[in-house]
């Protein structure tokens, strides 16, 4: 997962890719809407799809941003795409910069495909416009507001959930229609993920980087500097297992960034550790771009995160051979690792994930069977190139082609 925290406005225009194929005069097979082009997991979702739609599917597409973000270049080689610069709500300027994307690219798409709850306005604008839409929901219910799933609803044909938990959650907050519904779970972002880097390597990579003797065992956390990400949960945990297993050569290590000034998530985090002693075995160390060497030195992977819904970092620890600790009840993460390739530990329970992690540590057996079960389930159940494939399916049922004349692979 990378994390970019800071949103960059784009001057409200069009970008364009291959000028032959993107003429502004010609209509959009399929138009891709995200709420944003940073580098996390939902936009590069949304960029994993994009590729597969142009590339694989010879589609014509267009991207449709409220704001922008690191990777706006690399959705703009492909696509044809805007930022629009609005509020995530219903306001006449949002319906005036939709008109008139459409008009700019040639008419209504056949299709559009809508990423993320972050997108529910646009969408309804689409629907409005007479565009059919798929939504791909990954968020969990608890962050949103009825309303806000009536909308979806009443805007979308059908709505695809990427894991059982988080269909559920949707569905007990208001009454989804059936016939809409799917779940589909989205795949590995890169399926040569753990391939391309050495194990060995990385591990004494990373540990001299940290600045750690050789044998030294490492917890791996990932996300944004927040507490939906549980950052909080991570060091106490870690906090915990020090407490239980003094003088003990693991080190939980958390990559990602986000807020750090005075008075954020981090800062108070960072001062329980320095009053507990326990800050040389607790780091963050911020963001990194490249992640797979982090993932491959590592020895197991910590979910601490208070809603998740199914997050693209657990499929990249299992890509990597790392075992998984997560809370249950908290997302998908349990469904991912299928009780073959990680722990599922009580909500909150400290001890439990302290026990779990230790288990891991110190049982050779167990630890190779669950590292070798996460591989096997990533490769065999989280294939994004199938994912691409059901999407692609939904959205040629919408734009009613044969499947004579269907590019899929």
């Amino acid at each position: 997962m990378r994390i970019f925290p800071r949103i960059i406005r784009y001057p409200f225009r069009v970008f364009r890719g291959d000028e032959t194929s993107n003429a502004a005069n010609d209509q959009l097979d399929l138009l891709l809407v995200s709420h944003e082009a940073s580098r996390t997991g939902a936009p590069l979702i949304a960029l994993n799809l994009l590729r597969n739609f142009t590339g694989r599917f010879g589609l014509q597409c267009g991207t449709l941003f409220n704001d922008g973000g690191p990777l706006i270049s690399e959705f703009a080689q492909i696509s044809r795409v805007e930022c629009l610069n609005t509020q995530r709500c219903e306001s006449t300027e949002l319906t005036r910069k939709v008109q008139r994307f459409l008009h700019l690219s040639g008419g209504r798409p056949r299709v559009a495909v809508c990423n993320s709850m972050e997108s529910r306005f646009i969408a309804a604008e689409l629907a409005r416009a007479g565009i059919p839409v798929v939504s791909l929901v990954h968020e969990m219910a608890s962050s949103y507001t009825e309303s806000d799933f009536h909308l979806i609803n009443a805007a979308s044909q059908l709505i695809v959930f990427p894991c059982e938990a988080v269909a559920q959650a949707a569905q007990d907050k208001v009454p989804l229609s059936p016939a809409k519904i799917r779940v589909y779970p989205q795949g590995l972002l890169r399926s040569d993920f753990g391939n391309r880097v050495e194990r060995q390597t990385a591990r004494q990579a990373l540990r001299a980087e940290l600045g750690l003797m050789e044998g030294s065992r490492i917890v791996l956390g990932c996300g944004t500097l927040d507490m939906r990400k549980g950052i909080d949960h991570f060091a106490a945990i870690g906090r915990e297992y020090l407490r239980r297993h003094p003088g003990s050569n693991v080190y939980f290590v958390w990559m990602g960034d986000g807020p750090t000034w005075t008075h954020s998530v981090l800062h108070y985090v960072k001062l329980d550790l320095e009053r507990s002693g326990a800050a040389e075995n607790v780091k963050f160390i911020g963001e990194r771009i490249e992640v797979e060497q982090y993932f491959m030195g590592a020895d197991v992977f910590l979910l601490s995160s208070r809603v998740d819904p199914f997050p693209c970092v657990v499929h990249e620890a299992m890509a990597a051979g790392l075992p998984v600790v997560t809370f249950d009840g908290s997302g998908g993460a349990a469904e991912a690792i299928g009780g073959e390739a990680g722990f599922a530990v009580p909500f909150g329970d400290y001890s439990a994930g302290v026990s779990a992690i230790h288990r891991l540590l110190n049982d050779s057996l167990l630890y190779q069977r669950m590292r070798s079960a996460a591989q096997s389930r990533v490769f065999e159940n989280y294939r994004f190139d199938d994912y691409a494939e059901r999407i692609w399916s939904l959205c040629r049922t919408l734009m009613d082609l044969p499947d004579a004349i269907a590019r899929a692979a």
